[in-house]
């Protein structure tokens, strides 16, 4: 007589969750999730077991054809994660298959197609939209307007590539799982800490609220960056690293952009990835600066505001809005 096996409803919520957040959720499936992790502790225990099981996969060769696609199926549906006991290390990838060694188990799930080496997962956002994510491992993100980037969470290292944009990291600290960024040539790397980059039309700032981070991949090596420095590189200039007010760099979650004398092209920079005309400077304005506090509002209010706070007009094309100094207005 063979035994019914019922899983865990905790354990088949959990590998749910798992499958679920591996395509690209929405921010209502991010909000349910997070529910659902803080209604109770066992939550949180049996989405770390799932997550081990995958992380550990990596490991395996992608060939390893110590299971046939035919076996798969029955190996796979008696496959359940371990909780693991309080007075051992936790040990990830611990499989208990009826009938079967968890060496054979996993080497079923090897052939299993959704559960191939982790691949990076893409996220985007439009002009003007915001968007927060909540990575698995308790990291979270915010990605600013018309930014997109690349997430892989690996069993020795997490990876993320800015590809354009600005996006703030607020990281978990995982002692033997660095976080690292990669923007462009050069690589920002972190345990457990709170910065934003950004990395947009050539520039590239890297300013830190919270922690340590190291910046490498320049000419100057590796570069170290404590709570309130920032890192500034500008195409065919040498990174400079300057005090920045903590929560300046960050300033454009809340719907601000604060500048202190910073280059007008500079600033029409971060405008473009906001409004929708595109603006640009003209040769009368390039020597000229910007100290303010922009809204991030309706791209008129925005090149009204920035009239206000350096002598410069702007003029409305059917393509462009350029601006000029006051002085060279005709």
């Amino acid at each position: 007589m063979t035994e019914s096996v019922h899983q865990d409803p905790i354990q088949q919520a959990a590998a749910d969750w798992f499958a679920k957040l591996q395509d690209d959720p929405a921010l209502a499936d991010w909000t349910a999730f997070q529910a659902w992790l803080e209604a109770d502790p066992e939550h949180a225990t049996a989405y770390d077991a799932v997550e081990a099981v995958w992380l550990d996969l990596e490991d395996l060769p992608a060939n390893d054809s110590r299971a046939s696609p035919a076996d798969a199926a029955p190996l796979t549906a008696n496959v359940v994660p371990l909780r693991p006991r309080a007075s051992a290390p936790p040990r990830r990838g611990l499989l208990i298959g009826l009938g079967v060694a968890a060496a054979a188990a996993v080497a079923a799930l090897v052939v299993t197609p959704q559960l191939t080496r982790p691949a990076f997962t893409d996220y985007s956002t439009q002009r003007g939209e915001t968007r927060e994510i909540a990575l698995a491992d308790g990291s979270r993100l915010t990605l600013g307007s018309g930014t997109t980037l690349r997430v892989r969470l690996g069993r020795q290292q997490r990876d993320v590539t800015l590809v354009d944009g600005e996006a703030s990291f607020d990281v978990a600290h995982l002692e033997n799982r660095p976080f690292v960024v990669a923007v462009g040539e050069r690589e920002v790397r972190v345990l457990g800490t709170e910065f934003n980059i950004l990395n947009h039309a050539g520039r590239l700032a890297v300013s830190v609220r919270r922690g340590l981070v190291a910046v490498s991949g320049g000419q100057e090596g590796a570069i170290r960056l404590a709570r309130g420095q920032q890192l500034v590189q500008t195409p065919g200039s040498a990174a400079d690293v300057r005090d920045v007010a903590p929560d300046t760099a960050f300033a454009w979650k809340s719907g601000k952009l604060v500048y202190d004398r910073a280059p007008l092209a500079e600033v029409v920079a971060d405008l473009n990835r906001y409004v929708a005309t595109p603006i640009r400077v003209d040769p009368s304005a390039a020597s000229v600066t910007v100290s303010g506090v922009l809204l991030v509002d309706e791209e008129a209010a925005m090149i009204r505001r920035l009239e206000l706070f350096a002598p410069i007009v702007a003029e409305a094309t059917a393509q462009e809005v350029i601006l000029k100094a006051k002085t060279a207005r005709r």
